[in-house]
């Protein structure tokens, strides 16, 4: 029995030059377009909640805003990026009561949102390369925070048994990845999902 889902008229958008560290937000307004809401990218870039690069600080301790709760630096400049929860409150002003938070699902789970015909903002790496710790630091909270790359959002539109299909911001078209290659780094990244109703 093969399987085959693919998701038509979820338009690719690239998130170069005006946004090198913006991929989430570009994720996001493919996920925003494709469930009608007509916003742009620098719109969605713009709605983001930001927060400060690491830094040392007096006490020479390394501290830095945390990607579970903002953005961390710029998606316009230097950035690394932010995590599904902001993602998925801010993308709840535009769609109230439809954006699903999906995160910590089962693979399975996740691939059974695309065969019900709903394309998916996942966190990866760029190519599906193995994530590694580039840094730590700590937040205003004195929580830490592990910061691994290539980090990478991508929104995920279809698959058959050897392939995921997604639209990828950083070449701005749709891309196959090996899908068991794409559930092992999935899974490295915190199983990150969310989809709109």
């Amino acid at each position: 029995m093969n399987h085959h889902f693919q998701l038509e008229n979820v338009t690719a958008l690239s998130q170069l030059p005006e946004l090198p560290n913006g991929c989430e937000a570009v994720v996001a307004t493919m996920l925003l377009n494709w469930a009608g809401v007509p916003v742009s990218k620098e719109e969605v870039a713009n709605a983001l909640p930001l927060g400060e690069l690491p830094y040392v600080n007096d006490d020479g301790a390394f501290i830095g805003s945390n990607p579970k709760n903002v953005f961390v630096g710029s998606p316009y400049e230097v950035g690394y990026g932010i995590y599904h929860k902001p993602i998925a409150d801010m993308l709840d002003q535009w769609l109230p009561g439809r954006v699903r938070d999906l995160s910590g699902i089962a693979f399975d789970d996740l691939l059974t949102i695309i065969a019900q015909g709903k394309p998916a903002m996942i966190w990866a790496t760029e190519h599906m390369d193995t994530p590694y710790l580039e840094m730590e630091w700590q937040d205003e909270e004195g929580q830490p925070v592990e910061w691994y790359q290539p980090e990478h959002a991508l929104l995920l539109t279809g698959w058959d048994d050897d392939y995921a299909y997604m639209n990828d911001p950083m070449t701005g078209k749709q891309e196959a990845y090996v899908l068991s290659d794409f559930k092992i780094v999935w899974e490295q990244m915190g199983s990150q999902a969310i989809t709109v109703n």
